[in-house]
């Protein structure tokens, strides 16, 4: 593979993550839990608002100012019926984190109806492209080369990945445990919007005890969840990543019979269709009148380990999901004349696909993450490159992809995951349109240094591979370099 584009940019990022690499090496290692900004990975065992304590009353020592309360002290003041207080946390310790945890630090507001935990980060993402993408701010697959040979090279830079994450904790019903949690990105109707606005990306309501759990709101998608660590959002959508989030109503049962087994039942009721990713006005189909149905069942095997990076999980995490539903499409008519007797006015579009997904720590610093699936009509899932039916068939679209990513630890603030990510669209199913596409794959490298606990900066490199059915095909590298204040 040679390398195109504007040399100088490329060195340039070369010689600033060889200085990154150098400096971290120097650093200390963190007293307290190193916060990681790219925290997309939304799986749903992972995400739990009921993780937090449930609130309680908190003793403020005369001598200690708010800013250095923890959660462990007490204020007489807070009781129930009061107006709430606000509280700036400190990270806690790598001893008190657990996986199943949100990030410390933020701002806790405490009453008598709950706590409320707000955090979020502040970013300022660069991207370079080599040749033109889709979408050039968050790229997806590489568009065709130009036809009279020019330069498409690009340079975007953007805040639209800062973002606010609430958790609230609320009291206890019945034996059931209450909570919510939303995440917002700064963008607008989508994660490919090149607007900036105030979008949730997950926000959800949950009762749980020690063995079920029910949650309603917008959700990740039960099938194929899993994500790789990289930084743009959109998370290798459309190369190997499949799953986004939707309206969903889910039950989940645990199984726990010792500290090195869990297994865990989810099942989902969903929206057909999602927007998350790309907004509606690229959807040419619509709801069939029923919801999808999505299954999933995870095995954790193995006692909860401290690893390194403050991390708390178990060596090996391996789940199976699957998924059916049907979506509706027509053809699109501004007048009789326009009605094309070959192929129906309008049709049903079975949805299906099962998906495999697992994560290994072979020690505490490397481990491996991976996902595949399988499947058809899997556009709106992020799958078979966002296509769901032939355009002009009006028949669904099968094929499949996945992706594997290799990650290793080379200390508490510096870590590196390098990786590689395809989907791929069975070329019979395909219209012969300048739109489809039959292949789109990316090998990836990212590292991420923990500068302070506040304070990240991420750097990745892609070679993405985009083959297009009709138009011609093309290659290209994009470079990420990105800050963020975590708070």
């Amino acid at each position: 593979m040679q390398m195109t584009g504007n040399p100088s940019i490329l060195l340039s990022s070369v010689a600033w993550l060889l200085l990154t690499i150098d400096l971290a090496f120097c650093q200390a290692e963190p007293a307290t839990v190193q916060l990681k900004l790219n925290e997309n990975s939304l799986d749903p065992q992972v995400i739990l608002a009921g993780s937090i304590e449930p609130a309680k009353e908190l003793t403020l020592p005369a001598n200690q100012p708010p800013s250095l309360l923890s959660e462990q002290a007490t204020a007489p003041e807070l009781q129930e019926g009061l107006i709430p207080q606000v509280y700036y946390l400190q990270a806690p310790a790598p001893s008190v984190l657990s996986s199943k945890e949100p990030v410390g630090g933020g701002v806790l507001l405490q009453s008598g109806a709950g706590q409320l935990r707000v955090s979020g980060a502040v970013s300022l993402l660069g991207v370079y492209g080599s040749d033109r993408t889709y979408v050039p701010w968050t790229p997806l697959f590489m568009l065709p080369p130009s036809l009279f040979g020019g330069d498409t090279r690009t340079f975007e830079a953007h805040a639209r990945q800062s973002n606010l994450q609430f958790v609230y904790s609320g009291p206890e019903v019945a034996g059931w445990q209450t909570g919510a949690f939303g995440k917002f990105y700064f963008t607008s109707s989508s994660l490919t919007s090149d607007i900036y606005g105030f979008m949730p990306i997950v926000t959800f309501g949950e009762v749980r005890n020690e063995h079920f759990r029910f949650a309603a709101g917008l959700q990740p998608d039960l099938f194929a969840p899993r994500d790789p660590v990289v930084i743009p959002m959109t998370l290798l959508g459309g190369t190997g990543n499949a799953g986004t989030f939707r309206g969903q109503l889910r039950a989940e049962a645990f199984w726990k019979p010792t500290d090195a087994f869990q297994a865990t039942l989810q099942t989902a009721l969903s929206d057909p269709i999602s927007t998350v990713l790309i907004d509606s006005s690229r959807r040419t189909t619509e709801s069939d009148g029923i919801p999808n149905f999505e299954v999933r069942g995870v095995m954790g095997l193995g006692e909860i380990e401290p690893l390194a990076g403050g991390r708390k999980e178990r060596p090996l995490e391996l789940a199976v999901a699957g998924l059916v539903g049907r979506i509706r499409n027509a053809q699109i008519l501004y007048s009789l004349d326009d009605i094309d007797p070959n192929i129906p006015i309008r049709s049903i579009i079975d949805i299906g696909g099962m998906s495999v997904d697992a994560k290994v720590n072979l020690t505490d610093r490397l481990g491996v993450i991976g996902e595949g699936y399988f499947g058809q009509g899997l556009g709106n899932y992020a799958g078979t490159i966002f296509q769901t039916f032939n355009s002009q068939t009006f028949q669904a679209i099968r094929g499949q992809g996945g992706f594997l990513e290799a990650f290793f630890y080379l200390s508490n603030r510096l870590h590196l995951h390098m990786g590689y990510g395809i989907d791929a669209a069975l070329r019979q199913d395909l219209p012969v349109a300048p739109s489809a596409i039959a292949k789109n794959l990316a090998y990836y490298g990212c590292l991420f240094w923990d500068i302070t606990p506040a304070i990240q900066y991420g750097v990745q490199v892609d070679y993405r591979d985009t083959d297009f059915a009709v138009l011609d095909d093309n290659t290209g590298w994009i470079v990420y370099n990105q800050f963020a204040i975590r708070f």
